[in-house]
């Protein structure tokens, strides 16, 4: 049975497809092609611009931090608060997120820290020019790492801080401009062009990486703190936004990045599928696995040891959810199933 939710939702989503897209699909016209384009400059646009506006007001507050005028709070908030439309872009592992020139993945998100590698640049007297630094120097867990540290943000430390944050700003500025002005056209219309030929293998990809990431959600995010690869021994240092106690603040982000990418928006994957059975129970297994993770107590990293069966329980609603994906969906829409960018970690 369709859940009240799904019901609301797929009355919104048909009401602003007919408004966008003008209607049904003209007959003769490909629906997948109107699918990605929503994607493209909807759902990814979307998010890559809330982030630049949060990452905008994250390099304000801790220079402000720096200048004596901000305090660490308002600089933690800000912090916090970019990390959810970064983390609901997890699953776009394609255009300038991964290929260069630009490749500002790993400049804006490479975790865990490598604090030995951050407190080397605070001891040292070279230039902050981030520009020219290495991923292990960049990004939010850096940010987070000076903003929850125990040493006093004072000097070079507060420099770093402000010249990371600034950094941050930038590379969001990059990724809207390049996915807006090179990317979104050959995402939302794939004509023979990087990185996909047909529509066809455009869906393939969007589907494959909603399959990965809820994966990687129930072994990365979830199994590996857990012990799952450690004889069932937690491994906190695992953990992801483990300083600021947001770990699972951005499992959730995430899962809500991949059911973005299903349907709440104005024509998601979802609304590809034919049998509406299956896109409520999809809807529905969603639904389960958001239940589970707030389930959850936090913070996360203690709920290693105290809560294991709620970590268990939150694992099995997303393996759940993936099953539907990578079985009952990908099937529905002709995906071909690939390998997990993961796989063997």
């Amino acid at each position: 049975m369709t859940s009240e939710r799904g019901k609301r939702w797929w009355a919104v989503a048909a009401l602003a497809t007919a408004v966008i897209f003008g209607g049904c699909p003209s007959e003769g016209s490909d629906p997948r092609q109107e699918t990605l384009q929503s994607l493209a400059e909807v759902t990814a646009q979307g998010q890559m611009e809330a982030f630049a506006t949060e990452a905008a007001g994250l390099a304000t507050a801790a220079a402000d931090l720096c200048a004596g005028s901000g305090t660490l709070a308002a600089a933690q908030d800000a912090w916090w608060a970019a990390r959810t439309p970064l983390k609901h872009l997890e699953l776009v592992k394609f255009g300038p997120v991964t290929e260069y020139p630009e490749r500002v993945g790993p400049k804006l998100d490479d975790w865990p820290v490598n604090a030995s590698a951050v407190e080397e640049l605070v001891a040292g007297d070279d230039a902050l020019d981030f520009s020219s630094f290495g991923s292990a120097v960049r990004g939010l867990p850096v940010v987070e790492y000076l903003l929850w540290g125990s040493e006093p943000l004072d000097g070079r430390r507060c420099d770093v801080l402000a010249g990371a944050a600034a950094d941050v700003q930038a590379n969001a500025e990059l990724l809207v401009t390049a996915w807006r002005d090179e990317w979104a056209a050959r995402i939302g219309d794939p004509a023979g062009e990087m990185p996909w030929e047909t529509p066809q293998d455009a869906v393939n990809e969007w589907v494959n990486r909603m399959i990965f990431t809820v994966e990687n959600l129930r072994f990365t995010r979830l199994g590996k703190p857990a012990g799952d690869d450690n004889g069932g021994t937690p491994q906190p240092t695992l953990l992801e936004s483990r300083a600021s106690g947001r770990s699972l603040e951005d499992a959730r982000d995430v899962l809500d990045g991949v059911r973005l990418v299903w349907g709440e928006n104005p024509r998601g994957v979802g609304a590809l599928l034919i049998d509406q059975d299956l896109a409520a129970s999809v809807d529905a297994a969603f639904d389960a696995a958001d239940a589970a993770l707030d389930a959850i107590p936090e913070p996360l990293e203690d709920s290693l040891v105290a809560e294991p069966e709620a970590i268990d329980a939150a694992q099995e609603s997303l393996r759940e959810l993936q099953v539907l994906l990578q079985v009952d969906v990908a099937q529905a829409l002709g995906v071909t199933i690939a390998f997990n960018d993961n796989d063997g970690d």
